[in-house]
């Protein structure tokens, strides 16, 4: 009897279904599987009040037949959102950090949007091989984890890959437009997506930056790539890391 009891306790205490949080987003629902705190406030609760310049990005640039590429995808507040917006483009969502990847698919699952999003556990690097992920933050959802982080407690495996590889290697569609999000990291994966960048396909790009160390590299990068700078939310972050929007530009434009 003992045993049966312990066995019914532990179902119950081990097999509790997370919590599903809805959100009304540009007039769609958009449901998020929640599992711990992380998921619940910075991702379920303020993706899309905390960073509204990302809603309006999305729903300005994105076009019916787009290929939206979401560089540090998280639990996919931004693809599905993307996905939601304009249901006749595609999502590739990278992710590399494994718990937040299983929890990234259970939300892709969960607003059926299996056909649309196409999560990748991944690394987007100026390398291809395998690295190490430092994690700052065991729990999923968490954030500013960084590929070759040395002063880290714990280390993920990551299979890394250069972007302009990608379409070879994995067999997904160029870019047309592209959120990039990696805590920091975000000159190494541009410098591995040049000819992506290059491609005239690719039209408009939100970065996120931080001042006085990656904001001027990324500048430069874009720059030379046929981008220019077309606004920022420095203003509405009111601190120093914030989202750069980038916009191809004609050729006489550049300088």
């Amino acid at each position: 009897m003992s045993g049966f009891i312990r066995s019914q306790w532990l179902k119950g205490r081990l097999e509790r279904p997370p919590v599903t949080v809805r959100q009304q987003v540009e007039g769609h629902e958009i449901k998020f599987s929640v599992h711990n705190w992380v998921e619940y406030h910075n991702r379920a609760v303020l993706s899309y009040t905390g960073e509204p310049d990302m809603v309006v990005w999305l729903k300005r640039e994105l076009r019916t037949g787009d290929a939206l590429w979401d560089v540090g995808a998280n639990v996919g507040a931004y693809s599905l959102l993307a996905a939601k917006l304009v249901p006749d483009a595609s999502v590739v969502a990278f992710e590399p950090y494994i718990p937040t990847f299983s929890h990234l698919w259970e939300n892709i699952a969960l607003n059926g949007l299996a056909k649309q999003i196409v999560p990748i556990c991944v690394a987007l690097s100026n390398r291809t091989a395998i690295d190490e992920l430092g994690i700052s933050d065991l729990r999923a959802g968490s954030s500013e984890h960084v590929l070759g982080g040395k002063d880290f407690k714990a280390f993920q495996p990551s299979v890394a890959i250069r972007g302009d590889a990608a379409l070879a290697i994995l067999g997904v569609p160029p870019p047309t437009l592209m959120k990039l999000d990696v805590d920091g990291y975000e000159v190494h994966v541009l410098k591995g997506m040049a000819s992506l960048l290059e491609n005239s396909a690719m039209r408009s790009c939100i970065i996120e930056v931080e001042k006085g160390k990656t904001e001027e590299p990324v500048d430069a990068l874009m720059r030379a790539a046929g981008f220019l700078r077309d606004g920022d939310s420095s203003a509405l972050t009111g601190g120093p890391v914030f989202n750069v929007i980038y916009t191809r530009v004609d050729d006489d434009r550049k300088h």
